[in-house]
């Protein structure tokens, strides 16, 4: 198993959750709830990025 499989299913549980409860529980638009999910995904390969190369 690739040392990146972990990383990349989390953020797209965190991506996909996030679009979920943002549509179902805070009563968002399906366009907003997007953008959120999108925006958590982004986010999440940037910090995943920077973790797996280092600070160099």
């Amino acid at each position: 198993m690739s040392k990146t499989f972990m990383p990349m299913l989390l953020i797209s549980v965190a991506a996909m959750g996030t679009y979920y409860l943002l549509a179902t529980e805070a009563g968002l638009s399906e366009s907003l709830s997007m953008a959120g999910g999108i925006a958590i995904g982004l986010l999440g390969a940037v910090v995943t990025t920077k973790l797996l190369r280092g600070k160099g």
